[in-house]
């Protein structure tokens, strides 16, 4: 791999990470029940964690003076809105785990090519994200214990 397959490789693993449904999810109007409202904040703060891990993603990026492509969100997550967030909770920790995958399998392509400075971030930014797909099992466990407590 070149230099400039590796900053196209960050900026797809950029790209699936800033426009992943955890942050399409904390954009749109999600219900909670009153009782589950910290559920609802809690997935709003996964999501700034998560922002914070593609801005560094494309710091490297901006040093290495690539173009940075923040790209769109994926249109089947437009019949999304408006649902309950335990509704959308499995498929929430289906979609970041799609999003640990790649960014498992862009450190070793990294490592592979040499460019440990970008392995050596994505694996920090993996260990940040497979914290949240952890912390989603925590909220999806408290919205059923909120709906079986609602019966």
């Amino acid at each position: 791999m070149t230099c400039q397959d590796n900053e196209i490789l960050l900026n797809g693993v950029l790209i699936q990470m800033a426009r992943s449904f955890l942050q399409y999810v904390s954009e749109c109007s999600l219900w909670v029940a009153a009782d589950a409202a910290s559920d609802e904040t809690q997935v709003i703060v996964l999501a700034a964690r998560q922002r914070q891990d593609v801005a560094d993603i494309a710091a490297l990026l901006d040093a290495r003076e690539h173009y940075i492509d923040f790209g769109s969100f994926p249109t089947e997550y437009t019949d999304q809105q408006f649902l309950s967030l335990k509704s959308v909770m499995s498929g929430l920790k289906r979609s970041h785990e799609s999003v640990c995958n790649r960014i498992s399998t862009a450190v070793v392509s990294l490592r592979t090519a040499g460019d440990a400075e970008a392995a050596d971030l994505l694996t920090t930014v993996e260990s940040h994200e497979r914290d949240i797909l952890r912390a989603m099992n925590e909220i999806e466990m408290t919205l059923a214990i909120h709906s079986a407590a609602a019966v």
